[in-house]
């Protein structure tokens, strides 16, 4: 249901036009990537995955505008797995900071700060 309020909230305001300060949906990096940030960016994307808790893969957020998730871990009794990370875009529309999942194009809303990709 989070997600279909984040779509739709998105979807406004990419329509509306008022205050951009970027293009709608330009790719962004977080403003700053420090713990606090990190933290609420991993709840947001957790509660996305329907996880109670996430890895991110490698990667410094402040200068890349992917983020990527990692499978959760093998149980006790498995020596391999098929699953691969899923990766999402980091996006500004106006100036709110989004997460757009690539497999699916769902928009979630990170609430904090980002700045237009260079």
């Amino acid at each position: 249901m989070a997600s279909l309020k984040s779509v739709c909230l998105l979807t406004a305001a990419v329509f509306t036009g008022a205050c951009q300060t970027v293009a709608p949906n330009a790719p962004a990096t977080l403003a700053n990537a420090d713990k606090a940030t990190l933290v609420q960016v991993k709840s947001v994307l957790a509660e996305a995955m329907d996880r109670a808790t996430i890895e991110l893969g490698p990667g410094d957020l402040s200068k890349t505008s992917a983020i990527s998730v990692l499978p959760p871990p093998l149980a006790a009794r498995e020596d391999r797995s098929l699953a691969a990370p899923v990766i999402f875009d980091i996006v500004m529309s106006g100036a709110e900071c989004y997460a757009i999942r690539r497999d699916t194009g769902e928009a979630f809303a990170l609430g904090v700060p980002c700045r237009a990709a260079t």
